[in-house]
């Protein structure tokens, strides 16, 4: 855990939500969906998967986006800015590494939906999936994320 450097801490672009990060990720993914491409206004979506109980909101209540889907995109009630997304039924949260005080180094080994890619969109992401690909095919991206995945400077 010391090799991750945590706790991180994240707010939103206003401030008035405030994130701490307590367990280290599994899997940095890009997804250039075309729904995260709405959201972003971009070619993708990058998020870093934790476990659950590895984000705390330290300040602020984050609200519910007004799509309402089955996944809960989760947002500052002030700015707007998209904070991160809870997947019901599974104990991961995919928080936007953006929002970290110390983002620059966040790289994607995992690239979702990459059908729906643009066509100039590259992340470099090394596993690389059509679709989303089914819990039981993240394992290999899991495990070199683990080995080898982009980590934090020191603080």
């Amino acid at each position: 855990m010391e090799e991750w450097h945590l706790p991180w801490h994240g707010t939103c672009l206003c401030g008035q939500v405030k994130m701490k990060i307590t367990a280290p990720p599994v899997d940095l993914a890009a997804c250039p969906c075309t729904d995260c491409q709405k959201l972003t206004s971009g070619p993708y979506s990058l998020s870093l998967l934790l476990p659950s109980d590895g984000l705390e909101v330290t300040d602020g209540t984050p609200v519910e986006g007004e799509l309402h889907a089955e996944n809960q995109q989760m947002y500052c009630p002030h700015c707007k800015n998209w904070l991160f997304t809870r997947m019901p039924g599974l104990r991961f949260v995919n928080f936007r590494p953006g929002m970290l005080d110390s983002g620059n180094w966040p790289r994607p080994i995992t690239g979702t939906m990459n059908r729906e890619r643009l066509p100039f969109a590259e992340t470099g992401a090394e596993f690389s999936f059509e679709g989303f690909p089914a819990p039981e095919d993240y394992g290999p991206a899991m495990a070199a994320y683990a080995d080898y995945g982009a980590r934090p400077p020191a603080n």
